[in-house]
């Protein structure tokens, strides 16, 4: 069992008020905290929603920290070597074998109405067409099911620079698939947030349109698609009211880099 899984299921009369104080705010000295305050951000949401047995996707090597009583099992698209070779930033890092090998956007091996819950932190926006991802998220889901998102906020990450991908360039993706932009994400990472320490990771014109062949070659998981808060709240609006698709949003909860979405599946 990892140390994720040895947390207390109940929170300590300690962390109540810290967290009555910061979960909506950060501690002065929030810099150095940054990745403590996320982590007890998200494990206080999963305390309060999550129950039963569930999937986390593409959790690598930093699963979502969950109370003990909890059942997870992870999916990939990778087995762990598969991971390692396509992540060799990694290669140095323990990965979770995952327990499924499937595609997170259709989830094809996963059974209709089957899971209590499924994780997702900082997946959505390396999906191609995250409209299906959502959709088939629905199908899997039980009734009352609650689908936790972690999504980085463009204007605090490498993504600043980027326009936040619109609604309707997300319905496109998802009525005709995903081709026909795959080359334009590429390049717009490339030349508007690929950077190694700061610098920008290619000088010269050729050299970027070399990296951006490149990773399309090794079809690398870059960022395809970006959003700030505010386009979070209107993408999951939009998917209940021009997609039908039975999902509220329940909680949202900001810290650091990320926002962290709670929704759960109607009947």
């Amino acid at each position: 069992m990892n140390s994720f899984h040895r947390v207390r299921r109940c929170i300590p009369r300690t962390w109540k008020s810290f967290l009555s104080r910061n979960l909506f705010g950060l501690l002065p000295d929030a810099d150095r905290r940054i990745p403590e305050i996320i982590r007890h951000n998200r494990l206080v949401l999963a305390s309060r929603y999550l129950n039963g047995s569930g999937i986390e996707i593409g959790a690598l090597g930093t699963p979502c920290p969950v109370p003990p009583h909890l059942t997870v099992k992870f999916l990939d698209r990778f087995d762990d070597s598969g991971l390692y070779k396509n992540f060799p930033e990694l290669t140095n890092k323990k990965l979770l074998r995952p327990d499924i090998i499937d595609n997170a956007e259709t989830m094809e091996t996963v059974a209709d109405a089957s899971q209590d819950f499924l994780i997702a932190n900082h997946v959505i926006e390396h999906l191609p067409n995250p409209l299906l991802f959502l959709k088939n998220a629905s199908r899997v889901l039980k009734k009352g099911g609650i689908l936790y998102l972690a999504i980085p906020d463009r204007d605090k990450t490498f993504d600043s620079q980027r326009p936040v991908t619109s609604f309707e360039h997300l319905l496109k993706d998802f009525t005709e698939g995903p081709a026909w932009s795959r080359a334009a994400h590429y390049e717009e990472y490339v030349r508007l947030a690929d950077t190694h320490n700061t610098t920008q990771a290619w000088k010269t014109e050729a050299e970027r349109l070399a990296l951006t062949q490149q990773l399309m070659d090794d079809d690398y998981s870059i960022h395809y698609h970006v959003w700030d808060v505010h386009a979070m709240m209107q993408l999951f609006c939009a998917v209940r009211e021009k997609l039908g698709l039975p999902i509220i949003t329940e909680s949202m909860v900001s810290s650091g880099n990320e926002s962290v979405f709670i929704l759960r599946k109607q009947g």
